[in-house]
């Protein structure tokens, strides 16, 4: 059993989200110490660019045709990222707000992974299929004001 914990904040102890991941791991592991936990730290981690040879290899897939040798490497490291998380038996995400929204770089994870033949696939009749299996998730939002609906900061949260 693997679970894919995403750490989306660089603040680390100082961040309300990762503190409380943290005692959510820890009793995680209490409960399941034969569990794998894989830690995807997005600040750490090497998050690769979606710049033109990676969308180039995009429409390459969507269009069936063969892509470069450049956008084949850009490919790899996509579907690399993308099979990570898709492989995953559970998924555990820390996400803080940051200007009102997630933090840039877990939208810049989120856009690398969702990608047609590796996450999802268009239907010939049209719409979409996911193609990652379904699995347990736990969020953990954290912020530092108050977003509550019904109060006046509520249309402000875009997390």
């Amino acid at each position: 059993m693997r679970v894919l914990y995403i750490e989306s904040s660089p603040r680390k102890g100082r961040s309300h989200s990762s503190k409380v991941a943290q005692a959510f791991l820890e009793a995680y592991r209490k409960a399941h110490p034969d569990h794998e936990i894989d830690v995807l730290d997005l600040w750490k981690e090497d998050l690769p660019p979606f710049d033109g040879a990676s969308i180039n290899a995009k429409y390459a897939v969507i269009h069936k045709k063969s892509p470069t040798d450049e956008e084949k490497v850009a490919w790899e490291r996509v579907t690399e990222m993308a099979n990570r998380f898709k492989t995953a038996d559970k998924l555990i995400m820390t996400v803080p707000m940051w200007n009102f929204a997630i933090p840039y770089r877990l939208k810049h994870y989120i856009d690398i992974i969702t990608q047609p033949g590796l996450t999802f696939t268009v239907k010939k009749e049209g719409g979409y299929l996911g193609l990652v299996p379904d699995i347990p998730v736990v969020v953990i939002y954290s912020s530092g004001g108050q977003y509550r609906p019904g109060t006046e900061g509520e249309s402000a949260d875009y997390q």
